[in-house]
């Protein structure tokens, strides 16, 4: 059995949102230029490669990890299979009418069961860098703690900002959220009295044993104020936007800062403390389905100028050509008769959209829990792969069926085989320093889960 018949429930609730939603055809922002590949038009390699790492989830540094390689053929049959060698490296003339390739890791044998699935389609004799995949292990984050006693003694009137969630008031500071959570080993903290006419930051080094100890004189760098009115979504139009502000040096996340509707309090960026800033600025929606909920979100990333201007990144809109697009999505799943799992084509969305990226979820008793992810062109179709014994598809009932579908308008302008290896050269990395993708990016995500 393939796996389109089992996502049967998934697929007619899909068919049915898509006939309904909002339509907004009204851009109100400027367009962003985007930049060249600097990919250069040489002739293709004469073996397929590809890297396989993966992740623990605590950490953002990766190790080799074997993998098995399954070819497909157009129709997404099973051609045959081999495996990585240890280092995850596999490099090897593609087999005779291979057109797709999917990577599967499966978790060691004392972890939960666990199956994912990595597809590159319409591939051909070249290099296609590293896919990562993630163990997906639950454990704590590195916390730092800080003594904030002499900085509360000095200025009880102040907040300090920095920290896991929102600012922290000085006057009586509550120990248990005086802590960073972050792998950096530099990172930017500031204070700011009750009327912004003073507001300082700090760049700290974390590494050490122990807390670290705050005093009033390590601020010494003045804050620029981030206009966040001037975000797309930070309007009296979505009282529901969220905005999220990360700064960057050239190796590593120096801050984070969250603002949301309900919070009073102004954001601020330290341009002598980090080389770049971005602001993430989001709106979602929540859609009850028949057995499902479904998620959208609209979300543009916006670089931050020194002077606190963010540059005007225009979102992407469910307005009717988006609507239609995603209407033939949903029913080429609910179509039986139709031999791909999904047909599509978003081209016609914004004419910056240049990825399409969809992330299946699941769990049954033979796989465990399964993530399966494809990337692809705006306009593709996508088979119903057979894997072969790789994968036991001998199943009938999945549980905790979940759809991820991401239109994405990145920032590059040259072929999808460039952009699809810069994309995963940033995912298996810091994909804020490793790339400039996202500059000036804009992605609408559907998320679709059974409900609880």
């Amino acid at each position: 059995m393939k796996f389109k018949a089992l996502f049967l429930a998934t697929s007619a609730a899909l068919a049915l949102s898509a006939c309904g939603g909002s339509s907004n055809d009204k851009p109100n922002t400027n367009k962003v230029q985007q930049t060249q590949s600097t990919t250069s038009k040489s002739e293709p390699a004469p073996v397929f490669s590809v890297a396989a790492t993966i992740s623990s989830g605590c950490s953002s540094a990766t190790v080799p990890t074997v993998a098995e390689v399954v070819f497909h053929s157009a129709s997404g049959q099973f051609i045959s299979s081999v495996t990585t060698g240890a280092d995850g490296k596999f490099a090897q003339t593609l087999p005779e009418n291979t057109h797709h390739v999917s990577l599967i890791s499966k978790n060691a044998d004392n972890e939960p069961k666990r199956t994912q699935l990595f597809t590159l389609l319409d591939v051909r004799n070249t290099d296609y860098g590293i896919v990562e995949f993630n163990r997906q292990l639950t454990c704590e984050c590195p916390r730092k703690n800080i003594d904030l006693s002499p900085l509360s003694a000095s200025q009880p009137d102040y907040y300090i900002n920095g920290f896991i969630g929102d600012e922290v008031s000085l006057r009586n500071p509550d120990p248990d959220k005086a802590y960073l959570c972050t792998e950096s080993k530099h990172a930017i903290l500031h204070i700011s009295n009750e009327d912004y006419s003073d507001v300082r930051g700090g760049l700290f080094n974390l590494e050490g044993e122990g807390p670290f100890v705050l005093t009033d004189d390590a601020f010494s760098s003045q804050g620029v104020k981030v206009n966040i009115a001037a975000l797309p979504f930070s309007n009296e139009n979505y009282p529901r936007s969220r905005v999220f502000l990360s700064s960057f040096d050239d190796k590593e996340e120096l801050s984070t800062q969250f603002a949301l509707g309900e919070n009073p309090r102004n954001k601020f960026i330290f341009p002598d403390l980090a080389t770049t800033s971005y602001a993430h600025n989001s709106v979602t929606e929540h859609t009850v389905l028949p057995g499902f909920d479904m998620y959208t979100s609209s979300a543009t990333i916006n670089t931050i100028a020194d002077d606190g201007q963010p540059a005007s990144t225009e979102p992407l809109l469910y307005n009717s050509a988006f609507q239609n697009a995603f209407e033939q999505f949903a029913q080429s799943m609910a179509e039986q008769n139709n031999g791909n799992l999904f047909d599509y084509d978003f081209s016609g969305v914004d004419p910056r959209v240049n990825m399409v990226a969809i992330t299946l979820l699941w769990e049954d008793t033979v796989n465990g829990n399964v993530r399966w992810e494809v990337m692809s062109k705006p306009k593709a179709a996508i088979p119903d792969f057979e894997f072969g014994g790789s994968v036991n598809t001998n199943i009938t009932t999945v549980e905790g069926v979940e759809i991820n579908l991401d239109v994405a308008a990145l920032n590059f302008s040259g072929e999808f085989d460039a952009l699809r290896q810069e994309y995963q050269k940033g995912s298996a990395g810091n994909i804020y320093t490793d790339t400039s993708l996202l500059k000036g990016a804009a992605v609408y995500s559907f998320e679709i889960e059974e409900s609880e």
